[in-house]
């Protein structure tokens, strides 16, 4: 279950790079209202009423809406706001769980605020030499969040 998910990452990394230099915009917006009320699942278990468990699935939503973005309709634009909103709802889980997760969080975090520096930078002069930071900050991401994500599976349902 964990190896699509690495593959995907370098996918979407690659995708993305090779459509910002070859002057993908990012301005369609035929395809661009597809998750908005995905988020909330019918999880129905007994653990999804603790404010953690339910930050957890928050994050697990946008950690989802991240991993299945289309590159060149998303634009760079598009994946910096599918990181912010999963910095947002990292955030929250932080406040909610930190006594539970404290360091999976700290670890995710900091991933997530490295791709987002790494994107940032991201400009049509340095989309090769910035390719290997990107799949790098992207594994770290994974292996971040596959640890997370074991937790909160745990202690959740």
């Amino acid at each position: 279950m964990r190896a699509p998910i690495p593959a995907k990452l370098l996918l979407l990394a690659i995708v993305w790079l090779l459509a910002a230099a070859c002057g993908g915009s990012g301005d369609d917006t035929s395809g661009a209202a597809p998750a908005a009320t995905t988020t909330t699942a019918a999880s129905g278990t007994t653990a999804a009423a603790s404010p953690a468990c339910a930050d957890a699935a928050a994050l697990k939503a946008s950690m989802a809406e991240l991993d299945g973005l289309d590159p060149p309709t998303a634009g760079k634009a598009g994946i910096q706001a599918a990181l912010d909103k999963v910095s947002t709802n990292l955030a929250a889980l932080k406040t909610s769980a930190k006594s539970q997760w404290g360091s999976q969080l700290t670890a995710l975090d900091g991933a997530v605020a490295a791709l987002k520096t790494t994107i940032a930078g991201i400009t049509g002069d340095n989309l090769a030499s910035t390719l290997p930071t990107v799949l790098s900050d992207l594994q770290q991401i994974d292996t971040a969040w596959t640890a997370l994500q074991q937790q909160i599976d745990q202690d959740c349902g």
